[in-house]
C-alpha cells in the first residue's frame, strides 16, 4: 500500500485497545566479570535464549495464520483484534514455561519481573515516567514531522477529524466533546485496558530476556533484544500492520528500529525498578498514544511510517531520550534493602555493564 493510509474512526476508538503496535534469571550470575569473558558467556543461558526465540516465533506466525487464509474481508477484521490480543500474550506464556522448567517455585515470580521493588515512593515514580515518557514522543513526534514535511496538523478547525467523523456518519457528534473523550481514552486505556496484553508481552522482553542478556553490556542487550522483539512482530506487520505505506520488507525494518529504540527505555524502566510492570505500563502507553495524529491532522490519512511513536519522527525523539540514559550511565538497578530472596527480585541481578 503506497502513500498515505487512511485512518478509519474505529482506528482511533479501539486503538486503544493496544494494536498499533507498537528475562529467567541465571541461577547463579556473575556481573563482576567482564562481559567479554568465557565465563561471562557461560552465565548467559543461550539454550533457553534459542528455545525462547523459536517458541515465541512459531506462536506468532501459528496464531496469525488465520489472517492469511481468510478470504472474506469482513472476517479478516473481524480476526485481526483476537489475533493481535493473542499474540500479545505469547512472549509472557513462552517465558513462563522456560521458568517453570528451569526456577524452583521460590523464584519463579521474581524470574519474569514480578519482584518487590523498594522503595515504593521511587517505584511510582518510575510508573509515572513510564506514563509520561510515550505521551511526550507522541506529541513532538507531530511538530517534527510537520517541520521535516511528513504531516500536516489543523489545532484549529481539526479538519482531518472532523472528516472521518462525517465518513463515519457522526457529523453531528461534538468536536469538542470527541476530543475530549479521546484524551481520557488514552488515560484509561494506558492504565487499565491496553495494561493486561502489555504485561503479556514485557513478562517476555523485559522480565526475563533482557536479564539474562545482561551480562553482554547494556547496549548488546538493547541491540539483541529489539532485533528479536522487531522481527517476531513479522507476522502481522506483512499483513500492513503499524507501516502500511511501506513494502512489506521495509516495513520489518522499520519495526526492528523503533523496537530498539523504544525497547531500550522500556529496559531502563525494567531496570531502574527491578520490576516489569514499569515496562508494561509504557508499552501499554504506546499502544493506546498511537493513534493521537488522527485527532490533528489536517487530513483523514497521515503516513504512520514517519508520524507518531513509531515512527521516523518519533525514532528522533526516543534516541535523544535513550542516548541520554546511556551517556549518564543510568542504567543500574534500584537500591534494595533486605528482603526475603525467595520472594524479592534477585539480589545477584545482573548488573549492566
Amino acid at each position: 500500500m503506497a502513500g498515505h493510509w487512511h485512518r478509519r474512526l474505529d482506528y482511533c476508538i479501539s486503538g486503544a485497545l493496544g494494536l498499533h503496535y507498537t528475562g529467567t534469571m541465571s541461577p547463579q550470575p556473575t556481573p563482576q566479570l567482564l562481559p567479554t569473558s568465557p565465563t561471562t558467556r557461560a552465565t548467559i543461558p543461550w539454550r533457553q535464549i534459542l528455545w525462547f526465540v523459536i517458541g515465541t516465533y512459531a506462536l506468532a506466525w501459528l496464531v496469525a495464520l488465520p489472517l492469511y487464509i481468510v478470504n472474506d474481508e469482513r472476517l479478516f477484521q473481524g480476526l485481526y483484534l483476537p489475533v493481535g490480543l493473542l499474540t500479545m500474550l505469547i512472549p509472557g506464556l513462552v517465558a513462563w514455561l522456560i521458568v517453570r522448567k528451569n526456577h524452583p517455585k521460590g523464584r519463579r515470580a521474581a524470574a519474569l519481573g514480578f519482584g518487590r521493588p523498594r522503595p515504593l515512593p521511587r517505584f511510582f515514580g518510575y510508573l509515572a515516567l513510564a506514563f509520561v515518557i510515550p505521551v511526550i514522543i507522541g506529541v513532538l513526534s507531530m511538530p517534527i514531522a510537520s517541520a521535516l514535511g511528513f504531516y500536516d496538523a489543523d489545532l484549529k478547525n481539526f479538519s482531518g477529524l472532523q472528516q472521518t467523523l462525517m465518513d463515519a456518519g457522526l457529523a453531528g457528534i461534538s468536536l469538542e466533546f470527541f476530543l475530549i473523550t479521546q484524551l481520557i481514552n488514552v488515560v484509561l486505556a494506558s492504565w487499565f485496558i491496553n495494561l493486561l496484553p502489555a504485561l503479556g508481552e514485557e513478562i517476555g522482553w523485559r522480565g526475563w530476556l533482557t536479564p539474562q542478556l545482561l551480562p553482554m553490556g547494556v547496549v548488546p542487550t538493547i541491540l539483541i533484544t529489539g532485533v528479536i522483539w522487531g522481527l517476531w512482530h513479522t507476522p502481522l506487520i506483512l499483513l500492513g500492520h503499524n507501516y502500511p505505506s511501506l513494502p512489506g520488507w521495509l516495513s520489518v525494518i522499520f519495526m526492528v528500529v523503533f523496537c530498539t529504540l523504544i525497547g531500550g527505555i522500556l529496559a531502563w524502566l525494567t531496570i531502574r525498578t527491578n520490576s516489569v510492570w514499569p515496562a508494561a505500563l509504557g508499552h501499554s502507553t504506546i499502544n493506546a498514544t498511537a493513534a493521537l495524529p488522527l485527532l490533528f491532522s489536517a487530513e483523514p490519512t497521515y503516513d504512520a511510517a514517519h508520524v507518531g511513536i513509531a515512527g521516523t519522527a518519533g525514532w528522533i525523539i526516543a534516541t535523544v531520550i535513550l542516548g541520554i540514559f546511556l551517556l549518564t550511565r543510568s542504567f543500574k538497578p534500584a537500591p534494595q534493602p533486605a528482603v526475603d530472596p525467595a520472594a524479592a527480585w534477585p539480589s545477584d541481578y545482573p548488573h549492566p555493564r
